[in-house]
């Protein structure tokens, strides 16, 4: 069976944890994802159009939604998740007291439970890899 693979964007900095999801106001799904070093959460839908979504003043790495629609980001360096509700983007969790380095990916299950990994070390030291 022959794939159809093709381009949908190609003015990515660096994109990371895509999320496929179907807005509540909406019949048609996006791949939303963040590029984290033009610090923006994206999306894209299957003809190719794209949009910024919300921009952060840190990092955005993972994504997810709450079970009433609202859109949760990790902000990496601020180890904080954001909560963004079309208009507003506001602290929801802060992570500081837990994550030693900068915070990165989140699954959210459909409870509304936030899982969030962090790097543990700080990589861009020089650190050592251990156990986060």
């Amino acid at each position: 069976m022959a794939r159809n693979i093709r381009v949908l964007l190609d003015d990515l900095v660096f994109g990371e944890g895509p999320r496929w999801h179907i807005d509540v106001d909406k019949d048609k799904g996006w791949l939303y994802f963040s590029d984290f070093y033009d610090r923006h959460v994206r999306r894209v839908n299957e003809a190719g159009e794209s949009e910024v979504v919300v921009k952060l003043d840190d990092q955005p790495s993972g994504i997810g939604w709450l079970p009433d629609g609202r859109m949760l980001v990790v902000s990496m360096i601020k180890k904080q998740v954001l909560v963004y509700d079309g208009h507003t983007l506001e602290l929801y969790a802060d992570l500081s007291a837990f994550a030693p380095h900068h915070c990165n990916d989140m699954v959210v299950d459909a409870q509304g439970n936030a899982y969030v990994g962090n790097f543990g070390f700080d990589i861009y030291a020089g650190d050592d890899i251990c156990a986060t």
